[in-house]
């Protein structure tokens, strides 16, 4: 299964839908987001593009949170996960893969090392990160947004268990 992890699109509908095509186009079955997705309306009715489901945690540019969580009730492929405690971790195994994910670094390394997981997924610095740590690979997918780096994404593949960085 191919997993799609994007993060940090702050309203660049442009390359957010760039991401699901391409996403689509590679056969991607999920797509995970970390956060920082932009306005809820546009952004979510792009993702609901996305042929698979799509799981996504709140970052720190998450500002508009009723309506975010008003659009993804309203679409069907799309899981904010949103918990009593914030919603800002999500964990599930999918494919015989166990997942983090999390807006912040420092809180998916710490995963990383705990030895819980396969693969650790991090936002917010807009810098592409990938790093194996004892058996856990930790990434982020950079930023959707191409403002401060260059916008990519990641594919990866739990059969193989390798990573694709996407440049967009």
């Amino acid at each position: 299964m191919k997993i799609a992890i994007i993060s940090d699109s702050h309203d660049h509908y442009e390359n957010l839908g760039k991401s699901v095509v391409l996403a689509n186009d590679a056969g991607c079955e999920i797509m995970l987001h970390a956060g920082d997705l932009g306005a809820p309306g546009k952004c979510v009715n792009i993702l609901s593009e996305f042929d698979g489901k799509v799981k996504m945690v709140i970052g720190n540019n998450d500002h508009e949170l009723i309506g975010l969580m008003r659009e993804a009730q309203a679409v069907e492929n799309f899981e904010l996960i949103k918990t009593s405690t914030g919603g800002d971790s999500y964990e599930e195994e999918i494919d015989g893969i166990k997942i983090f994910m999390h807006h912040y670094p420092r809180i998916s390394e710490l995963a990383a090392y705990s030895g819980n997981f396969d693969l650790c997924i991090f936002g917010h610095t807009h810098k592409y990160h990938e790093e194996k740590i004892n058996n856990t690979f930790l990434v982020n997918p950079s930023s959707i947004h191409p403002e401060q780096t260059e916008s990519s994404f990641i594919i990866f593949d739990t059969e193989l268990r390798e990573i694709k960085r996407v440049l967009l």
